[in-house]
């Protein structure tokens, strides 16, 4: 999921920094003179795709384990869905289990709940309405042992392991009637009723449009011993957390859909049979196989549009558009888009599914926007889409891109989302570039874009723009333990996906394309964690790149390296400089020097052991300029501002913008602002 970070759009701060990033653009201040930790467009050096294509076989051959057959009804006037889920699971354990977890996500958005209390209603910029409530009941559970059926409703109950909070009812225990063995075949029908509410938060309804995600009862990912360090078996209970996502075994979905004649429908997967319409209804069936959820989507207004593509090194992928009638003149942008990311993404395998659904929401259901399930994403129709914005692509390619890290390798979103997210933002950043290289983003006054802005990479620098002075917490962390909802997104998504540029600077981008391809082809279909990775960094980049992205992630705090000073002492044949390079972030990595002579020579240094500073010592004529970092490499650096000296300051841009900030005073005082 996209993460949106909330930000005034009016303040004398906004005001200004918007007035001074447009005399930027048009030569009159320099762009790179405003401070990092207020607005940061960094210019670094574009780095092409490689052309080599990972080779990654399709679906796996046998089906998966776990089976959901769904039947439900949708209505409208009650946004509400009554259904029955009908599961079928051999158990893969090696102790018998007593007693099975649900996940029932929709009592997320029941008052008194944990994700209503974390958020307080509101997420990621979006507020719930007062009454916007919804709720799952389950009425009725049965298990079936070799035949024998029995009713083991009244043995469920809620649990909160992660806060204690005895209001939120988002995850359950269901208490068998005896142990399940090693390999037996439970089969389990649920019977529930989910309410869903006005969409804010991923699901939800605004008017005739319906978002159905983690909708129905859905078992908790079971993990075996040795798996993601497990050091015993067992389902991985979380609740639902304001800042947590989802996590799940795979299986086979067959589901029949039933509501009012007139909507069209778009759903994981494809659809398995013709609708069935009788007394105003109508039924769709969709089913897939290998996902690990099933979500859907419906609204008359949709207008579909679809298209046929190969991307290289892969088989047919069908993208069907589901769009809104208003929104129909940019349904070729829309489908372009995610075009060149299944295109991009073919650098790590092929896609192994058939059809890629989107779904477009309407402009009264933002919240819809911006998420991913498997084989479906929605996306995010801006009321603005100028032609050179990153928007609304970098949105739909963000999404696309996690049908791999996310739909694929299905790692664990509770306890590891950068896995996913960071992963994910750095592709995006991959495919970007190199699709819309002239990428540019709205610089907004009241919400609305008066300027896109120039980023010419487009993509480390369109993710430092988020960083700034919040907790730094570090990047590997459970969702819901982040300091805040800001220190979350900048960390899973941004820093995440910065660190990953910062390797592949380090280690070069045929290494780094051998760690995703690698990733991707050995752990698809079979939920990975932190250590799998490292594991692969370390086999194609060594054991020091997998130690230094391992403390990056691990660290609480900020990489930061600056010219600390230069000075002059006399020495025995002459003046001898001395230039202090400081370490002033708790994390570490390699970082070269670059000392520039009066004659513009280049004398170059490295600095690797780790200390809080290092000391370089040159004999002759004073240097011209100091610089940390010369080749941008490290673009987790926070930052750059303090990574530059010169003998000669230029204090002519500081007395232009003393005056500027003076000018802008005065016309906000003279409109009595």
């Amino acid at each position: 999921m996209v993460a949106r970070p909330r930000v005034p759009y009016f303040s004398f701060l906004s005001i200004t920094l918007f007035l001074a990033i447009t005399l930027s653009v048009i030569g009159l201040f320099p762009i790179g003179f405003f401070p990092i930790g207020l607005f940061q467009l960094e210019l670094l050096a574009p780095i092409s795709l490689p052309a080599a294509y990972a080779e990654k076989p399709p679906l796996p051959a046998s089906a998966p384990p776990l089976d959901y057959r769904i039947q439900c009804r949708y209505f409208p006037e009650r946004t509400t869905i009554v259904g029955r889920v009908d599961l079928t699971w051999p158990f893969p354990g090696a102790q018998p289990l007593e007693q099975l977890a649900l996940h029932l996500y929709p009592n997320a958005f029941r008052p008194g709940s944990t994700f209503r209390k974390e958020s307080s209603g509101k997420h990621r910029g979006y507020t719930a309405g007062q009454g916007d409530d919804g709720e799952m009941e389950v009425t009725r559970i049965t298990a079936n042992y070799d035949g024998e059926s029995i009713d083991v409703t009244k043995s469920l109950r809620y649990i909160q392991p992660d806060d204690n909070n005895l209001n939120d009812k988002t995850l359950a225990a269901v208490d068998l009637p005896r142990p399940l063995r090693p390999g037996q075949r439970l089969e389990l029908a649920i019977e529930f009723r989910t309410r869903l509410p006005r969409v804010y938060a991923r699901s939800g309804t605004a008017g005739p449009f319906v978002m159905a995600g983690q909708w129905y009862p859905k078992l908790a990912a079971f993990e075996r011993y040795g798996q993601r360090g497990r050091t015993r078996e067992g389902f991985n209970l979380h609740q639902f957390h304001a800042n947590s996502e989802f996590y799940a075994n795979f299986a086979n979905y067959d589901v029949q859909i039933t509501l009012p004649k007139g909507y069209t429908v778009g759903a994981t997967g494809q659809e398995t049979a013709p609708p069935v319409v009788q007394d105003g209804l109508q039924t769709v069936r969709f089913g897939q196989a290998w996902v690990h959820d099933f979500a859907w989507s419906a609204d008359p207004r949709f207008r579909l549009f679809t298209r046929t593509v190969t991307p290289q090194g892969g088989r047919p992928v069908e993208i069907r558009l589901y769009c809104q009638k208003d929104h129909v003149h940019t349904a070729d942008r829309q489908l372009d888009a995610v075009a060149a990311a299944l295109e991009g993404l073919a650098a790590y395998g092929p896609y192994p599914y058939a059809v890629l659904t989107v779904i477009d929401p309407p402009a009264d259901a933002p919240g819809a926007g911006g998420m991913e399930y498997p084989t479906l994403i929605t996306g995010g129709t801006p009321s603005f889409p100028g032609e050179r914005s990153a928007e609304p692509d970098r949105l739909l390619i963000h999404e696309a891109a996690h049908q791999y890290w996310y739909g694929l390798v299905a790692s664990n979103e509770f306890e590891e989302a950068w896995l996913d997210e960071g992963l994910t933002t750095y592709t995006e950043g991959k495919i970007l570039e190199r699709y819309k290289a002239d990428t540019r983003i709205p610089v907004r006054f009241f919400g609305f874009p008066l300027l896109y802005s120039p980023l010419r990479d487009g993509c480390p620098g369109l993710f430092r723009a988020a960083l700034g002075p919040w907790v730094p917490d570090p990047i590997r962390l459970d969702s819901w333990k982040f300091a805040s909802e800001q220190s979350y997104a900048v960390s899973v998504y941004n820093r995440a996906a910065l660190a990953l540029y910062s390797l592949e600077r380090l280690i070069g981008e045929e290494k780094m394309q051998a760690i995703l391809s690698t990733y991707c082809s050995r752990w698809s279909f079979r939920h990975p964690g932190t250590e799998d990775f490292l594991r692969i960094v370390a086999e194609k980049a060594g054991d020091r790149a997998a130690k230094l992205f391992q403390q990056w992630l691990s660290t609480p705090g900020a990489l930061d390296y600056a010219v600390g000073s230069v000075r002059m002492a006399k020495g025995p044949d002459g003046p001898v400089w001395t230039i202090r390079i400081d370490r002033r972030g708790e994390l570490g990595a390699p970082v070269e020097v670059a000392v520039i002579g009066k004659d513009g020579q280049r004398q170059q240094f490295f600095w690797d052991d780790g200390e809080r500073y290092k000391e370089f010592t040159l004999p002759g004529t004073a240097p011209e300029a100091v610089v940390v970092d010369p080749g941008e490499k490290l673009a987790l650096d926070i930052n750059r501002l303090n990574n530059f000296w010169a003998k000669e300051q230029n204090n002519a841009a500081a007395l232009r913008w003393s005056l500027f900030v003076a000018a802008v005073c005065q016309g906000l005082m003279a409109v009595g602002l």
